[in-house]
């Protein structure tokens, strides 16, 4: 369903200061209702101009709105996903643990007529000891590490050299396929309590996206150390502690399982552990 802002949509919804149409917004609404987020979240703090590619294959352009929001422009694909399964989006998160990334607003920039919507920043901002992007195959990476980017370059079926070893390979490459293999084996360390929790929030997420033939969608982790000051009891001096934060989140479930998704899987056949693959 949709409404204009400020007509019969929320008055307070204008991103980016635009007039802008809603989608299920009485699915999107309730959820900031719930998460105590304003309607007027996105209305300032960012721009079309502001939106950068995200990194990621698809190049998708987001937008960072401070810390805590990130707003991503969506293909026409991915926004009849988001129209189709928002009912049932809003009834999951609701109904139990989860590790989905909230989406707060989804909605067509009247102005431009460009498609966007936006979620929670799970994650927070750098700098990271480690991110990680996981698929559980070939396609695991690793973002960050020590608080520096690792470039993305990937070994596209075009681009010959790359497939001659990696004595064809540059710098930014062989750095880029050291992370992967860092990420295919990461660990990460929580308590009982919390992998208990992680893991029924993990199934009970992996069972809504396969009912919904999602698939290449991706568990962010996130690890960083903070320095902390604490009293030390017996000297009566300062003294400094690490706290270990970890952040976890599952993130671009907007692919469905298509025919082109299938094309796709068979052209890839020869390469080993692939994300192409049925949900």
């Amino acid at each position: 369903m949709a409404a204009l802002s400020g007509k019969e949509g929320p008055l307070h919804v204008r991103p980016a200061g635009h007039d802008a149409e809603l989608f299920n917004d009485s699915v999107f609404g309730e959820l900031r209702a719930r998460a105590k987020v304003p309607d007027d979240f996105v209305n300032s703090g960012w721009d079309l101009s502001t939106l950068r590619p995200g990194g990621g294959k698809g190049g998708t352009r987001m937008a960072f709105v401070g810390d805590s929001y990130i707003v991503k422009e969506l293909s026409k694909g991915d926004h009849s996903t988001l129209l189709k399964m928002a009912s049932s989006y809003g009834r999951h998160v609701k109904g139990g643990g989860t590790l989905l990334s909230p989406i707060y607003l989804h909605f067509r920039d009247l102005a431009s007529n460009r498609l966007f919507f936006v979620m929670q920043n799970c994650i927070g901002n750098g700098p990271f000891k480690v991110l990680y992007d996981l698929k559980g195959c070939a396609d695991d990476k690793l973002m960050e590490q020590d608080g520096v980017r690792v470039e993305a370059v990937h070994k596209r079926v075009w681009n010959l050299p790359m497939w001659c070893g990696t004595c064809a390979w540059n710098a930014a490459r062989k750095r880029y396929h050291a992370g992967k293999l860092q990420a295919r084996s990461a660990e990460v360390l929580l308590t009982a309590a919390q992998r208990e929790v992680f893991l029924g929030a993990l199934r009970r997420d992996a069972e809504w996206l396969a009912s919904h033939r999602i698939m290449d969608y991706s568990l962010l982790v996130g690890v960083k150390e903070e320095l902390r000051d604490i009293a030390n009891v017996d000297q009566g001096r300062p003294c400094d502690r690490h706290d270990t934060l970890v952040y976890v989140a599952i993130i671009d479930f907007l692919q469905l399982w298509t025919f082109g998704k299938r094309v796709a899987q068979n052209i890839k056949i020869l390469g080993l552990n692939k994300a192409t693959v049925p949900p």
